[in-house]
Parts: structure tokens; sequence; C-alpha cells
């Protein structure tokens, strides 16, 4: 069998905008994912019962339940019955996935925090609410920016999944020039070179925030 390379060429603008639809997908996802995770790990530590029941009933639903199960319920029930696009929908249902871990990540790194810290700011009269905004989230970065950039790839390549629901990103542009050009090996590497492309940037991203928040001595 012979390699035709000169394919990539010829067909990555088509690449290019499937890489494009897999960020939009990797952005609202990852912004939806983060800010229900943070509501959901604050639920999960309040001194109310059902805010704390009802954090871990999402949390173990949404743990339990396969990515692809979750985006044809964003999509087709979901996503029919607010007449949502399928990118709409399948950010949806990402984001809702996500969300659940993301949750487990910023709970874990909050307990990491010395509980002295907290016991020290309610002596000098601060509310739970700030002290939780100016003291223990601050350290708690440290924890949390490790595994959450390492969930944000998974995040990232679980985007291929919504090819399911008819989104054409990275992954499905490339299956569908496979199928008209039957070049599957060539194209598929190339997408896989974009992939990790991608997926380079959040490390490189991941080792500044590490940086940025690390411990001066």
């Amino acid at each position: 069998m012979e390699w035709d390379w000169g394919i990539v060429g010829r067909t990555f603008d088509l690449l290019l905008l499937g890489t494009r639809l897999t960020l939009v997908l990797f952005f609202f996802s990852s912004l939806l994912g983060t800010v229900l995770g943070l509501v959901l790990a604050l639920m999960r530590m309040s001194r109310f019962r059902l805010a704390r029941w009802s954090s871990l009933f999402y949390i173990w639903v949404f743990r339990g339940i396969p990515v692809l199960v979750i985006l044809f319920f964003a999509f087709f029930v979901v996503g029919r019955r607010m007449g949502l696009t399928s990118v709409q929908a399948g950010s949806l249902g990402l984001g809702f996935s996500a969300a659940a871990y993301i949750a487990e990540i910023i709970r874990a790194g909050i307990m990491s925090v010395d509980p002295g810290q907290s016991e020290a700011s309610e002596a000098l009269a601060m509310t739970k609410r700030h002290y939780m905004r100016r003291v223990i989230l601050p350290q708690s970065i440290r924890v949390i920016i490790p595994t959450y950039m390492s969930n944000s790839i998974l995040v990232l390549k679980v985007t291929s999944v919504a090819v399911a629901i008819g989104i054409v990103e990275l992954t499905g542009i490339t299956r569908q020039l496979s199928n008209s050009t039957t070049r599957p090996i060539e194209l598929f590497t190339a997408a896989a070179v974009l992939y990790v492309f991608l997926t380079t940037v959040i490390v490189v991203v991941q080792e500044v925030l590490e940086r940025r928040f690390a411990l001066k001595t």
C-alpha cells in the first residue's frame, strides 16, 4: 500500500475547521463544567444537609453515566425541548459531565488547606464567604491546578464523542474525509498530531500556572 501524505495538505483547511469546532466545544463545556463544579464543590462542603446530598447525588449520577449517553440525553431530550443546536447541546452535555469530576477536584483542593486557616479567619471575624475567597481558595489553587489541567485534557479528547450527535468536529471531519478519500491512515495521523498539539498547549499552560502559584522560598 502506498502512502499519499499530500492528502493532508489538500484537506488541511477542513481539518482546521474541525479543530476550531473542537475548541468551541472544549471552551464552553470547560466553562460550564468549572462554574458548575465550583458550585457543587461548595455545596458538598455546606453545613446544610440538603445541599450536601444534592451535590453528592449529582456527582454520583453523572460520574456513573457514560459521556455518550449524557450527550444523547442532552441532544434528543434537552436540546429538542429547548431548541438548541447540536453544538449547544453537546457543550451542555459535556459540561454537565465534566462538572461532576471538577467538583471533586476543587473539593479535594479546598480540603487540602490546613483547617487552622479557617479557624484563624473566623477568629478575625471574617465571614465564610470572605475567607473562602481571600484565604482558602487562593491556597487550594496550587493543589487544584495539576489535576484540573489533566482533566481538561480528558475533556478536550472526549469532545470527539460529540460526533455521535452530528457535530463535525476534528474526529468527525477526519472520518468523513477518510470515507471519501479512502485515506484513513494519513488523515487520522494528521488528526492525532493536531490533538497532540492542542494537549501540549494545555500542558504548557499548566506549567505556567504552577510556576505562577508556586510557594515562594
